[in-house]
């Protein structure tokens, strides 16, 4: 299936004691460094434990050049930890 693997995504994980306000505030910041990265937004339903995630991408077109911008931008982000790019075609 050529659709499941054009599927990619960018997770940034944040420090155990990031907020939500700054997850969200390296969400806006980042979200217009490149039009080849689509945010995700955040749960808002279920407990409001589960509701603070990590920062996601979606980078289905996104070269090499455009993921390190978007990395650089959210590298500068206080509160962040990583970053992984999960296998998607599961």
């Amino acid at each position: 299936n050529d659709s499941a693997l054009s599927k990619r995504e960018l997770v940034f994980y944040f420090t155990p004691d990031a907020t939500q306000a700054q997850h969200q505030a390296a969400l806006n910041a980042c979200a217009h460094v490149t039009p080849e990265a689509t945010p995700e937004p955040f749960t808002t339903s279920g407990p409001a434990a589960d509701q603070v995630g990590d920062v996601r991408f979606r980078i289905d077109h996104a070269d090499d050049k455009a993921i390190a911008q978007l990395e650089n931008c959210m590298d500068k982000q206080p509160g962040m930890a990583g970053v992984d790019q999960p296998d998607l075609t599961d």
